[in-house]
């Protein structure tokens, strides 16, 4: 299978958006932290500020990023918004609590979100994101990954939400994709209703690795390459996702089908937005690139 790999600038400035309205509106990598105190003691800090090594450390200025970039969503108008991933630092109660209010707060109606977890929203257990879809993550819930196959019609194009954190130590960042979740995702892709429009598969990790071996070990989604090949078997089929912290896109030659990553919002300048943005053309999802106003 052979395969083309980009990364993209962040050229699309807000003028260029400002005629026309973008179909999808792509943010990842939020690593949000406590609005309030949560949970406390040495191993916690530790943990903490091993997770956020170059990052600083203040909930606010986390917040204030989140919450511009979604107020560049709103202001696009567009029809979808996703988050791919990593929506807090380490997964606690509390830092879905301040989640929750940053989405509330950003004026968007919760029926256009798209969320799923990654590796950092599963640090403090596995089934944190759980939790905050039954408390203060209720309102997005529908468009959420929950179960494995979970279909979000919207109409125009179908997303497939997909989970695969797991509950780890910090020393790894790795997700996984495990057998029931492909073979609900593969009989999903098989449905011939679903073939009439554009699907999207939303997860955190890429479903390939990058670098040494012993590296994607620690930091790549295991079962991916599952995903990879139904991307090659499924016409207009794209993956959504993070953890990379850049732009990146993956064709999969002799196909309409690509894998598109989204910076990370918690990185950059602070006042800068990092939204990618996706039209469909045709029936196909075309990139057209980063809103950086």
């Amino acid at each position: 299978m052979e395969q083309t790999t980009s990364t993209e600038t962040q050229h699309a400035q807000h003028a260029q958006h400002a005629q026309h309205t973008p179909h999808i509106a792509h943010l990842s990598d939020v690593h949000l932290l406590e609005s309030r105190p949560g949970w406390s003691g040495a191993g916690y800090a530790f943990q903490l500020r091993f997770v956020s090594f170059g990052r600083r450390l203040d909930a606010d200025e986390r917040r204030e990023r989140l919450l511009r970039n979604l107020v560049a969503a709103r202001k696009m108008d567009a029809k979808h918004v996703v988050i791919s991933g990593d929506l807090t630092e380490m997964g606690t109660d509390v830092q879905f609590e301040s989640l929750g209010e940053v989405l509330d707060a950003s004026g968007i109606d919760p029926d256009r979100f798209v969320l799923v977890p990654g590796n950092h929203d599963a640090y403090s257990d596995g089934e944190a994101f759980r939790r905050a879809l039954a408390g203060p993550l209720a309102r997005w819930k529908a468009g959420a990954a929950t179960t494995p196959g979970k279909i979000v019609d919207r109409g125009d194009v179908c997303f497939l939400p997909l989970d695969v954190s797991v509950h780890q130590a910090v020393t790894r960042s790795g997700g996984v994709l495990d057998g029931a979740s492909a073979a609900a995702l593969e009989a999903r892709l098989a449905d011939p209703a679903l073939r009439r429009k554009a699907t999207i598969v939303v997860a955190h990790h890429p479903p390939y690795g990058e670098g040494p071996k012993v590296w994607q070990w620690i930091d790549a989604m295991r079962g991916g390459e599952r995903i990879m090949s139904l991307l090659e078997r499924f016409e207009n089929v794209h993956v959504l996702h993070g953890h990379l912290h850049r732009a990146t896109t993956r064709t999969i030659v002799g196909t309409r089908s690509n894998v598109f990553g989204a910076p990370a919002v918690v990185e950059g300048p602070v006042d800068q937005t990092r939204v990618r943005t996706y039209e469909l053309r045709s029936g196909v999802l075309e990139s057209t690139g980063i809103w950086a106003a």
